[in-house]
């Protein structure tokens, strides 16, 4: 009898230590993984910072979320991709992707690189081959564990 009391809480407490891995990895880690950059736009672009496409960052889950708004506008002969007042979940190894889709997938994308940070306003410049005609979304995509961190489908303002 007491034998299987010491097997049937060393059970629990296995059941336990899988649940908490997940809880770990996804929500508390990811929160100490937070920076904060606040950049100017392209001088440029001050005086022409109507943009050619804008969205809104998407809530997916607890875990997985962002706010603030991201636009393409035009910098001179550049196009720069801007994060404005955002706050981005924080999880490893980031990619900021332009998308062909509209529902957070990756699809066919551009990587722009890694994200650089998760809280504040920040730039990318596009690349010249880029077609803005194929691009849905900008995709927060998390390398690390295959997972989409937020992303906002762009649409003409």
């Amino acid at each position: 009898m007491r034998r299987r009391r010491l097997v049937v809480a060393f059970a629990a407490l296995l059941l336990l230590g899988a649940a908490a891995v997940p809880l770990v990895a996804f929500v508390i880690v990811p929160q100490l993984v937070r920076s904060t950059l606040v950049e100017d736009l392209p001088a440029a672009s001050v005086v022409a910072a109507a943009p050619l496409v804008a969205g809104e960052l998407v809530r997916i889950s607890a875990a997985d979320y962002g706010s603030g708004t991201v636009r393409i506008v035009r910098a001179g002969d550049a196009r720069v991709l801007r994060f404005d007042n955002v706050d981005i979940a924080g999880a490893p190894d980031v990619y900021v992707y332009l998308s062909d889709r509209s529902d957070g997938a990756p699809g066919s994308y551009v990587d722009l690189g890694k994200l650089k940070a998760t809280n504040g306003s920040f730039n990318y410049v596009l690349p010249a081959e880029v077609d803005l005609g194929r691009v849905r979304s900008v995709l927060l995509w998390c390398r690390q564990f295959s997972v989409t961190i937020t992303y906002a489908v762009l649409r003409a303002p």
